[in-house]
């Protein structure tokens, strides 16, 4: 929802529950629009990162931002170490357990957020290319991942995501060379955001069972090959019980088997 629909719907609400004489019209116009427009912003928008963030937009896939990305994250205890690890978290996830599993919610083409093309670094196009996954850890829904490329890559640098299958996106990142990664980014997905909205749906489709906590934590990292950018984002979903740091994860590792 842009700026101006935001100072329209304000006025429009407002000038039905006052009317204004006529008289005085003229010299309460700038302080009405004012009024307006900061009542419109704070019914409609929050302010993170220095921006106004707004949370009532179409929808992830409507070209519209979701959120502020952080450099840091304040969760503390497991999930906080969960989120700060580098690497591959689709082998960390498999060291805990006995089966590894990629469960495919959605894949093709769509159109990006803002926020998402101005991470990939588009310009004057928005068309995309998605993935969207649940990893599985014993059949155990713990991470929600969302995947995107310009459309063009998917079918250049970025083509091997469109055969992955229910092979886990880990297999190209970080077992093919010249692939860069940029710094992780974070959030806290708040409840009744468009984000969230959108992954509450797709994990209920996915598993059967709403989410029940309030905000959820995410980040995010850019990936580079070639030139072109594919922007992977993972939501930890699972409750936060389930994300003790896995302190034996070596002697786990050696238990890993893939998902048939």
């Amino acid at each position: 929802m842009g700026r101006q629909h935001l100072v329209e719907r304000g006025q429009q609400t407002f000038e039905r529950q006052f009317v204004w004489p006529a008289d005085r019209e003229r010299n309460l116009v700038c302080p009405v629009l004012l009024f307006c427009l900061g009542w419109g912003l704070a019914r409609h928008g929050t302010v993170a990162g220095g921006g106004v963030v707004y949370a009532g937009h179409r929808g992830i896939d409507q070209g519209a931002p979701v959120m502020g990305w952080n450099s840091h994250t304040s969760r503390r205890g497991g999930l906080g170490r969960w989120l700060r690890a580098t690497g591959s978290l689709s082998a960390r996830l498999a060291a805990t357990g006995q089966v590894f599993g990629v469960q495919v919610l959605s894949q093709g083409r769509q159109t990006l957020s803002i926020d998402e093309a101005q991470a990939l670094g588009l310009r004057g196009t928005r068309v995309g290319y998605a993935r969207e996954v649940v990893l599985r850890v014993d059949d155990r829904p713990m991470v929600f991942a969302r995947s995107v490329t310009a459309h063009t890559a998917s079918k250049g640098a970025w083509q091997s995501i469109r055969g992955l299958g229910n092979r886990p996106l880990a297999d190209v990142l970080f077992r093919r060379s010249g692939i860069t990664r940029q710094a992780l980014a974070f959030a806290d997905i708040q409840r009744q955001s468009p984000l969230q909205r959108h992954v509450s749906k797709s994990w209920q489709t996915a598993t059967g069972d709403p989410l029940v906590h309030a905000n959820l934590s995410a980040r995010r990292s850019v990936f580079t090959r070639d030139g072109a950018a594919l922007l992977v984002m993972e939501v930890f979903a699972a409750p936060v019980s389930r994300w003790p740091w896995p302190e034996n994860a070596a002697s786990n590792r050696s238990k890993r088997r893939r998902p048939r």
